[in-house]
């Protein structure tokens, strides 16, 4: 390995630290080697002018042609010019990108001799130089990189050789714009300053490692009652880290994970749950493109942020064009298409044990047992009457024929209704005539009975009696009398009413003169009305679709069924067992997916989510074992004990540990909201001066109590002040006012939580998850502020010292 110790300037670089000297020589080496080989790619010539492919063509042909004694010289000459090719060919080029080349650099020992290896989105491998750029998504080598420290001995296996090894040097580097931004070694986190000195960063400063490595975080800790670091020392580095360098080992296996089967990540809070999903999906696309098309995977997450974040994210991991969406908007969508007669519209006061019934986890079972129970009674009806055909004159082997047909293995109901149809088609000729007809009335009748998952639903929600017994069976003492009470006065209203609205459009639809059809009502004043369009609840759309699936073999998308290579839903968790199993079912037969998720996070209270084991079962995948991630790489260890306090003993919850130290969280109690809002106005304004690449969340629990204190902050002149009412983050510094449920998935470097009060977050399991989400978008500092009587959640020495 070429020696990497440089002369370096040490006052144009403003070094004082002899090791930091040292590294950052070393490394600006290495990166003007990298650049010269790169840029002199582009201008390489053969020094001969030889066209060395033209060049072994005309030696072939004069071989073909020669006299016996000529061959042994020519063939002599075309192995010479095939070694000098090699020689020049030794240069393997993927796409590298000359100004961020790569984020990784290992200098490994392997038996008695040293070589240096750069991790990058790209291939370079140069004999000649002695560069090594190799893709972290490919080369075996990369293993090394993200399962090794410094100083580690290593055995790893590369094409079937055992390798073994020590590694010398290991470091993570930020390169942006063709210049050195940052080096992560175990020496210490260097970085350059603004005027292009050099300087380390505090043994507590964040060394990301994971996480969506969304929020820009500062060094230094803050005092009590001070939001924000002194001088902004730490925000000298203002670009994002390159966090595919960060990946630690455990991430790197779950990424690399065989293209088969399912994946199921639960970590706590900014454990690089989406980054493992993220990145597993760009590995995939990268391992087998013609498999793992961009249109072929599918990404799902909570809300429509992330949606927006990773449409940025994507395309900087290599992979262009792979849908991502909300659960809510996807199933919609797909329900339309599939049942476009039902209208777009939802009821937006559904009653919360509607809500829960609908996603019961005994909703699975129940739809599927429905579904059993219509087969089962076409089969009676079709079977039965095979003694009456034959007195008619059918034959033995077509009476046979009808039964096994029918019975196809691994179908839904309609292909095996339209597999049987086509082969009784076939063989109309040899039927008598009555047999003939009531067989072609049967099986239309059928594919009618087997199209129409609307028609099962509805009976399954307007049949009291049958469906109290049958949610009693499989989920005894679920919910108590008053509650079905409820349940059937809103179902019992509001299915029918959808269901004649629909016959009513279609009548209209069908004839669109109005003196032949309905007579239209007229209001007051004497002008005509439309009736209200009917509604559906939103958790019926999961319902229908699965209806779909368990009736229809699939769901539609054109002319095909729908069907995914991949899937990679995101806060799962938030999800009910019918809305994964709807997910689920549109995967290909490898089933290829990664479920990630954290209890601990539920937003969704009434889904039928309790823990990963029920889950599981519900969906028949028992043996599925389920990854945990111990490792929290977003917030302080202050932040984490906090939040796990708020969440309580009887909370399920993630082992999760913090990877550095930080400031307390701090409570404030005011006596009323006006002076809050003045208190932080002066904090927030001091900590934008100071800080003004700082990215800052106030949240509210409510979506009102967020435009009352952002009408505040907007009065106390707080600059780069935005209002988040409908997920429109804007991914930049300044200080986003909002409620908490538009943060899900979401960090900031500083948050402030607003009136935490006993009124506000009482001490109930909502509140809890809801509080405990909010803190957790904290990477750095946590405040608090109440304006009453502080919540029972908060830890009590938190509520005894609030300032």
């Amino acid at each position: 390995m070429p020696n990497t110790q440089v002369s370096v300037d040490e006052e144009r670089l403003g070094l004082s630290n002899s090791e930091m000297f040292r590294i950052v020589g070393e490394e600006e080496k290495v990166l003007k080697r990298v650049q010269r080989t790169l840029e002199a790619k582009e201008h390489r010539r053969s020094p001969s002018g030889i066209d060395y492919d033209a060049e072994l063509i005309a030696l072939r042909d004069q071989i073909m042609e020669a006299r016996l004694e000529d061959i042994p010289p020519l063939v002599e000459e075309m192995e010479r010019l095939q070694q000098v090719a090699a020689r020049r060919a030794q240069v393997a080029e993927g796409h590298v990108d000359l100004a961020s080349p790569y984020f990784g650099r290992l200098v490994l020992e392997e038996g008695k001799g040293r070589r240096e290896v750069l991790i990058g989105k790209g291939t370079y491998l140069d004999s000649r130089t002695g560069i090594r750029i190799v893709d972290w998504r490919d080369a075996p080598v990369s293993r090394i990189y993200y399962r090794y420290e410094e100083g580690d001995d290593y055995e790893e296996n590369f094409g079937g050789r055992d390798v073994l090894g020590e590694v010398v040097v290991r470091r993570s580097l930020s390169i942006a714009e063709g210049a050195l931004r940052r080096i992560g070694s175990p020496q210490g986190t260097f970085v350059r300053a603004l005027e292009g000195g050099w300087q380390e960063l505090g043994p507590t400063s964040l060394k990301l490692r994971g996480g969506q490595g969304l929020a820009l975080r500062p060094e230094a800790h803050h005092r009590p009652a001070k939001l924000g670091g002194v001088g902004g020392g730490g925000r000298e580095d203002r670009h994002l880290p390159e966090i595919t360098a960060l990946i630690d080992p455990r991430q790197f296996d779950l990424i690399t994970r065989p293209t088969s089967g399912l994946v199921v990540i639960q970590g706590g809070a900014g454990s690089g749950k989406t980054t493992i999903g993220l990145h597993r999906m760009a590995y995939l696309n990268f391992q087998d493109p013609a498999r793992f098309r961009a249109d072929r995977m599918l990404i799902v997450v909570f809300n429509e942020a992330l949606v927006r974040y990773i449409d940025r994210v994507l395309p900087a991991l290599g992979v262009q064009g792979v849908g991502v969406t909300t659960y809510e908007r996807w199933a919609q969508r797909l329900r339309i298409a599939q049942l476009p007669t039902l209208g777009h519209h939802y009821h937006d006061d559904t009653p919360a044990v509607v809500v829960r019934l609908k996603k019961h986890p005994a909703m699975l079972p129940m739809l599927e047992g429905a579904v059993k129970r219509l087969v089962a009674h076409f089969e009676h009806d079709l079977l039965s009457r095979r003694e009456s055909w034959r007195a008619q004159g059918a034959t033995e082997a077509f009476l046979a024929g009808i039964a096994e047909h029918w019975r196809a293995p691994n179908h839904a109901p309609l292909p095996r209704l339209m597999h049987l149809r086509s082969w009784v088609l076939a063989r109309v000729a040899e039927l008598p005539a009555s047999v003939r007809h009531e067989l072609e009335r049967l099986l239309d009748e059928g594919r009618r009975l087997f199209s129409d998952p609307i028609a099962l639903w509805a009976d399954l929600f307007t049949d009291r009696a049958a469906l109290e017994a049958e949610v009693q069976k499989l989920a005894p003492g679920a919910f108590r009398a008053e509650e079905w009470q409820e349940i059937h006065a809103w179902c019992g209203r509001r299915i029918p009413y959808l269901l004649n609205w629909v016959e009513e459009r279609r009548l209209r639809d069908q004839d669109d003169d109005a003196e032949d059809g309905a007579e239209a009502e007229r209001g007051v004043d004497g002008q005509e009305e439309a009736p209200e369009e009917g509604k559906l609840d939103r958790e019926d759309d999961a319902l229908l679709l699965r209806l779909c699936q368990e009736m229809r073999g699939g769901l539609k998308r054109r002319k095909e069924f729908l069907m995914y290579e991949h899937v990679f839903v995101d806060e799962a968790q938030d999800l009910s067992p019918v809305e994964l199993a709807v997910v689920l079912g549109t995967l290909s037969a490898q089933k290829s997916v990664t479920l990630a998720g954290d209890v601990a996070q539920r937003v969704m209270l009434d889904n039928g989510f309790s823990d990963w084991r029920g889950v599981l079962s519900d969906l028949g995948m028992n043996s599925v074992e389920v990854e945990p991630l111990r490792l929290s790489y977003r917030s302080t260890a202050e932040i984490l004990s906090f939040a796990s306090e708020v969440l309580g003993d009887q909370i399920q919850r993630s082992a999760a540990e913090a990877t550095r130290q930080g400031a307390p969280v701090e409570c404030f109690a005011f006596t009323h909201s006006g002076e809050a809002v003045a208190f932080l106005s002066e904090a927030l304004r001091e900590l934008m001066q100071q800080e003004p690449m700082a990215s800052v969340a106030v949240i509210a629990r409510y979506p009102e109590q967020a435009a009352l204190y952002y009408r505040g902050l907007q009065t106390g002149e707080v600059p780069y002040l935005r209002h988040i009412a409908d997920q429109d983050f804007p991914f930049r510094p300044g200080v986003d006012v909002t409620d908490v449920r538009q943060v899900k998935g979401l960090e900031f470097d500083y948050v402030v939580l607003v009136d935490v009060s006993a009124s506000v977050y009482p001490d109930d399991l909502e509140s809890r998850h809801l509080l405990h989400i909010a803190a957790t978008r904290a990477a750095h500092q946590l405040w608090v502020t109440t304006s009453t009587k502080p919540s029972t959640l908060l830890p009590k020495s938190l509520r005894n010292t609030a300032l």
